[in-house]
C-alpha cells in the first residue's frame, strides 16, 4: 500500500512546474509518506481515501499557487531586465531541429547517402545545362549596347529568294542611302597564310571596315582601331584577336607596330583586341567563323565594280536612336529596290534583276537557330529533378511512416504540428543543401564535358562556365528541390496523431490509405513525367538513326583531305598556280597505297559557290529554269576519288584543257528537273542570265547525287567544271582567293592516316614555306555532318534514359516497402491457402496499375508537348506513332521487371516467421 501511495504522490508531483519538482521532490515523497502513515492509522481505509483526497487537492493548490508566484517574479524581473528577442528563441528551436535532423540523418546513412547523391547528380546536370543556356542565350553580348545591334542580308528574289550577303557596290551604295543606321560595317572570312613565326600555319581573318569597331561598341585593349584612310587606301596593317597574340607572339605587348607576314606580305600590328571579344560570331548564315586577326576590307576596283556578283560581305549596322527593327528592314527593301534603278548596269535592269533586303536583330542570328534546342534540354532536365524529387519524396515519406511512433511521442508531448512539419522540412534542406553543394563541382565537369560535346557550330561557346547567375540558379535550385522534397511528408507526418497513428499502423505499422494514395500519386506523376521525356528521346533517336541513313553521295571511306592555299605574293600568276597543283596531283598519283587523287575548291557536304545559269532549251521548257545552281571546280579523278557513280556519258578527264571545248558535268537532280525521261548529254548551258551569258559548256556526263550540305539538308542541283579550263586571269584573282585554295582528296587503297605524312612531304617539297591545313578523313566529316543532331540525341537520350531509370527505382521502392510492411499479411494469406503465383500476381498488379494510369496521363502530354520538337527532327513526324508505341512498351518492360523483383520478394515469405512478425 505505502509503494502505491509514493507511486500516486509521484503524479501528482507532475503537476508542479519543473524547476520546483527537481528541488522539492524529496520532501513532496516524505510529507505525502507521513501523511500517509497518521491517517492510516486513525482512520483506517476511510482515513486513506481522505489522505489521498487531501493529498490531491494540496498538492493542485500549491501547484497553481507556485506557478502563480512563478509568473509574477518572471514579470518584475522582466522589468528590470531587456526583453529577449522572439527571433533569438525561433533561432534557438531551429537550430535545435537543425542538430536533431543531422543525428538523425547519420543514424541512416544509407539513406542519405543515397538522397545525397541524387540530388546532387540531377542538381549538377541541371545547373550544367543552365550555364550554357546562360552562356549562350541569356548573358549579354560583349559588345557595346548589344540590343541595337543588326545583321543586314541581300536577296534577289529573281534568282536567289534566300538571304545573301552584300557586294561590295551595293555595300557602299545602301551606307550612303540608310538613315535608319547610325553607322554600318561589312566584313568577311578569308584565310592567310602566317608566316614568319615557330611554325607557319594557316589562320582566319576577317576583312572588316574600318568601322567594324565602332558599330560594336568594343575597341582593342592595346593599341588602336583602324582608320578610314587605311581602309580606303588598302594599307597593309592588321589587328590581332587575344588568341593568336598569345599563341603565336607569347603574349608580347610590344607587338604593336611591328610588321607579321601574311600571304608572304608584311603587315603592321596597330592593335590587340580584349579577351572577351570573339568576332564573327558562330550561328550566322554566312562569315561564321571568328576570326584570328582583322585586316582593313579595302575594297578593290573589281570588287566595287562586281554588279550582281560576289555577294561575300555581311553587313552588321547600329540602328539609329528610336528605330526599332520592322522600320530599318522596311527602310532596307526600299533602298534596294531603288539602288537596282539608280546604280546598276543597264544590262542588268533590261534582266529584270531585282534586289531586296532584310534587317534581324544580332543576337537572334547569332543564337536564334539554337534557341528551341537549350530551352528543350533545359526543361528535360528539369523533368528530371521532378523525377529525382518524387523519389526522394517517396523515401522520406517510407522513413516518416517508419516514425510515426517517433511522432506521436512528440505530439504527446506537446510539439506543435508546425514544429513536425519543420522538422522534416529541416531534413529535407538539409539533404537537399548537401546534394547542391555536391552539385556545384559536378555542374562544373558537367559544363567542361558538354562545351567539348558540343558541336563547333554552337555559338557563343567560349563564354560558356560558372557565373554568379549559374551559381544562384544552382541554390536557388537546392531550395526548391528541399520544398519539393520535403512538402508532402512534412504534411503527413504533422497530420498523424497518435490515436491515427495506432489506427492506421496497427501493430505492424503497415502504411494506412492515405500514405498508400501519396505513394501511388508520386509513382503515377513520376512515370507520366518518364513518357514526356521517352517519347522526346525516341524521337530524336529515331531521327538521328534516318540522318545517318541518307546517301551522302559518296563513299568515305578510305578517303582524305588536306587544304592549301597559294598567297599572290609568290605565286602572281594564273600559270604559277597551276603549275604547283599540276606538279601536286602527279606527285601524289605516284605515291604508293594511292588509288586516286584530285582536287576541289570545296568538299562534298560544304559546297558553298552558286551561280546564275541559262540552259540552252525550247521557250517552254526554259519558263522553269532555275537561276542558281551549286558549283564545284575539280582537278584529277575527282569522281573517282571520292566513290560518285556515273549515270550517264563521261566524267571529266585530263583531255578537258583551255584550248578545248568548255564542258561540264551536272548531277541527277539537274537532269530530272529540266530533261525529264530524256537524256541531257550533248545539251549545253551557259554561265549567267538568258540574255547575258557567257560561253557555252556542253554536259558531257551525269552523275549520282552529292549533298551539298549537312546531311540534313535538300539536295541541290550541281554542275561541275574542270578547273583547268579557267582562265588564268580568274585563277590569279585574290580578292577571295576561292581558286587559289583548293582541297586535297585522296583515296587510299587501305587506311590512308599513313598517307598524310607523306602528302605534307610532297607539298613542302614544292613550297617548304606553304603550310598544310585541315587534314581530315572524309568518315570524319560525314560525322561531323550530324553534329548538332548528334548531341541533341546524347543528352536527351541520356536525361530520357535517366528518368526511366529513377521512375523504374521509385515503382521498385514503393512495391517493396509495401512488401516489408505488409508481412503480417501476406503471411496470413499463406496461412490460409494462398499460392506464390497469386502473392505475385497481387504485387505486380498493384504496380502496373500505377504504371499504366502513370503512362496514361503520359502519353497525351506528350502527344501535345512533341510539336515543340519539330525544328529539332529530320524526316519524323513529331507525333510518330512508331516511337510512342516503342516508348510504351519499354516502359511497361521496365515496370515489369521494377515490379517483378518485390513480388518475387513477397513469394519467399515464411509464414510462420510472418505471423510473428512486430
Amino acid at each position: 500500500m505505502v509503494e502505491r501511495f509514493v507511486l500516486l504522490s509521484r503524479l501528482l508531483l507532475l503537476l508542479l512546474p519543473p524547476e520546483i519538482r527537481r528541488n522539492r521532490e524529496d520532501e513532496f515523497q516524505a510529507a505525502c509518506a507521513a501523511c500517509f502513515a497518521r491517517e492510516s492509522a486513525r482512520l483506517g481505509a476511510a482515513g486513506i481515501a481522505y489522505a489521498v483526497l487531501r493529498l490531491t487537492i494540496d498538492a493542485c493548490v500549491a501547484a497553481v499557487l507556485i506557478r502563480i508566484d512563478a509568473w509574477r517574479s518572471a514579470r518584475i524581473a522582466a522589468a528590470h531586465m531587456p526583453a529577449a528577442p522572439q527571433g533569438d528563441s525561433n533561432m534557438a528551436s531551429l537550430w535545435q531541429d537543425v542538430r536533431y535532423a543531422v543525428r538523425t540523418l547519420g543514424r541512416a546513412p544509407g539513406f542519405s547517402a543515397v538522397a545525397i547523391l541524387t540530388l546532387a547528380v540531377t542538381i549538377g546536370a541541371i545547373t550544367a545545362i543552365f550555364s550554357v543556356v546562360n552562356g549562350v542565350l541569356l548573358r549579354s553580348m560583349p559588345f557595346g549596347d548589344p540590343d541595337r545591334l543588326a545583321i543586314l542580308y541581300e536577296a534577289i528574289p529573281k534568282a536567289l529568294a534566300g538571304p545573301i550577303g552584300f557586294s561590295a557596290p551595293d555595300y557602299a551604295g545602301f551606307e550612303q542611302r540608310a538613315r535608319s543606321f547610325t553607322s554600318l560595317a561589312a566584313f568577311a572570312n578569308k584565310e592567310y597564310e602566317l608566316s614568319g613565326v615557330t611554325q607557319p600555319e594557316r589562320v582566319t581573318a576577317a576583312r572588316v571596315s574600318a568601322t567594324i569597331f565602332t558599330v560594336l561598341g568594343v575597341q582593342p585593349l592595346i593599341g588602336r582601331a583602324f582608320t578610314r584612310d587605311e581602309d580606303l587606301g588598302r594599307v597593309p596593317v592588321a589587328i590581332l584577336s587575344d588568341g593568336l597574340w598569345r599563341r603565336a607572339f607569347g603574349s608580347d605587348a610590344s607587338i604593336v607596330g611591328r610588321p607579321v607576314v601574311l600571304d608572304r606580305k608584311a603587315y603592321t600590328v596597330v592593335g590587340v583586341m580584349p579577351p572577351t571579344f570573339v568576332f564573327p560570331n558562330r550561328g550566322p548564315i554566312f562569315n561564321n567563323v571568328p576570326a584570328d586577326l582583322f585586316v582593313p576590307i579595302s575594297f578593290t576596283e573589281d570588287e566595287l565594280a562586281a554588279f550582281g556578283s560576289m555577294y561575300n560581305n555581311t553587313v552588321v549596322g547600329r540602328l539609329a536612336p528610336g528605330v526599332t527593327v520592322a522600320q530599318a528592314d522596311a527602310e532596307a527593301r526600299a533602298i534596294c529596290e531603288r539602288m537596282t534603278k539608280e546604280i546598276y548596269p543597264a544590262a542588268l535592269q533590261q534582266m529584270g534583276l531585282t534586289l531586296s533586303a532584310s534587317v534581324v536583330p544580332l543576337r537572334d542570328e547569332i543564337v536564334g537557330r539554337v534557341q528551341t534546342l537549350l530551352y528543350v534540354l533545359l526543361a528535360s532536365v528539369g523533368v528530371v529533378l521532378l523525377i529525382a524529387c518524387a523519389d526522394l519524396a517517396n523515401l522520406m515519406l517510407t522513413r516518416a511512416a517508419g516514425r510515426q511512433r517517433e511522432m506521436a511521442v512528440r505530439t504527446a508531448l506537446g510539439a506543435a504540428r508546425s514544429r513536425l512539419a519543420r522538422q522534416v522540412l529541416v531534413e529535407a534542406g538539409l539533404l537537399a543543401a548537401a546534394g547542391g553543394l555536391l552539385g556545384v563541382p559536378l555542374a562544373y565537369w558537367g559544363t567542361r564535358a558538354l562545351v567539348r560535346l558540343a558541336p563547333e557550330t554552337l555559338p557563343r561557346l567560349n563564354e560558356i562556365g560558372l557565373d554568379g547567375r549559374v551559381l544562384g540558379f544552382a541554390a536557388v535550385t537546392s531550395i526548391l528541390t528541399a520544398l519539393l522534397c520535403g512538402v508532402l511528408p512534412a504534411i503527413e507526418s504533422s497530420r498523424r496523431l497518435a490515436g491515427q497513428t495506432l489506427k492506421d499502423g496497427g501493430r505492424a505499422g503497415t502504411p494506412g490509405s492515405r500514405q498508400r494514395r501519396m505513394f501511388g500519386t508520386l509513382v503515377i506523376v513520376q512515370f507520366a513525367l518518364a513518357v514526356v521525356l521517352l517519347v522526346a528521346g525516341g524521337l530524336l533517336i529515331r531521327s538521328f538513326a534516318r540522318l545517318m541513313a541518307v546517301n551522302p553521295g559518296f563513299r568515305p571511306e578510305h578517303v582524305m583531305s588536306l587544304q592549301t592555299n597559294l598567297p599572290a605574293a609568290a605565286y602572281p600568276t594564273g600559270a604559277d598556280v597551276r603549275g604547283f597543283y599540276r606538279r601536286l596531283m602527279e606527285r601524289i598519283e605516284q605515291l604508293p597505297g594511292v588509288a586516286a587523287a584530285a582536287a576541289s575548291t570545296y568538299l562534298p557536304l560544304a559546297v558553298r559557290e552558286r551561280r546564275a545559269v541559262t540552259l540552252e532549251l525550247q521557250p517552254p521548257e526554259s519558263a522553269n529554269v532555275p537561276h542558281a545552281v551549286a558549283h564545284d571546280w575539280t582537278i584529277g579523278r575527282y569522281f573517282d576519288a571520292l566513290g560518285i557513280t556515273l549515270v550517264s556519258g563521261r566524267f571529266l578527264s585530263e583531255k578537258d584543257t583551255p584550248t578545248s571545248e568548255p564542258v561540264v558535268v551536272i548531277n541527277e537532280a539537274l537532269a530530272r528537273r529540266f530533261w525529264p525521261g530524256r537524256d541531257p548529254v550533248g545539251q549545253r548551258i551557259a554561265w549567267g542570265g538568258s540574255r547575258n551569258h557567257g560561253p557555252w559548256m556542253r554536259i558531257v556526263g551525269i552523275v549520282g547525287d552529292v549533298k551539298q550540305g549537312p546531311l540534313n539538308t535538300q539536295t541541290e542541283v550541281q554542275t561541275y567544271q574542270p578547273w583547268e579550263q579557267v582562265g588564268d586571269d580568274s585563277i590569279a584573282e585574290n580578292i577571295t582567293g576561292a581558286l587559289r585554295s583548293m582541297t586535297i582528296i585522296v583515296r587510299g587503297t587501305t587506311d590512308p592516316p599513313s598517307l598524310a605524312s607523306a602528302l605534307r612531304a610532297q607539298v613542302h617539297d614544292l613550297d617548304p614555306s606553304l603550310p598544310v591545313g585541315h587534314v581530315r578523313m572524309l568518315p570524319d566529316v560525314v560525322s561531323e555532318s550530324a553534329g548538332p543532331q548528334r548531341f541533341n540525341t546524347v543528352i536527351l537520350g541520356s536525361f530520357a534514359a535517366t528518368a526511366l531509370l529513377l521512375a523504374a527505382l521509385g515503382i521498385g521502392g514503393v512495391l517493396a516497402t509495401s512488401v516489408s510492411r505488409r508481412t503480417q499479411e501476406i503471411g496470413v494469406r499463406m496461412a490460409l491457402g494462398a499460392q506464390r503465383v497469386d502473392l505475385l500476381r497481387l504485387v505486380i498488379r498493384q504496380g502496373m496499375t500505377l504504371v499504366f494510369i502513370g503512362l496514361v496521363i503520359g502519353a497525351p502530354a506528350a502527344f501535345a508537348l512533341s510539336r515543340f520538337m519539330s525544328a529539332l527532327l529530320f524526316d519524323i513526324s513529331p507525333r510518330d506513332p512508331l516511337t510512342f508505341a516503342a516508348v510504351s512498351a519499354l516502359l511497361l518492360s521496365v515496370a515489369m521487371l521494377a515490379c517483378y523483383i518485390p513480388a518475387r520478394r513477397a513469394t519467399r515469405v515464411d509464414p510462420m516467421v510472418a505471423l510473428r512478425y512486430e
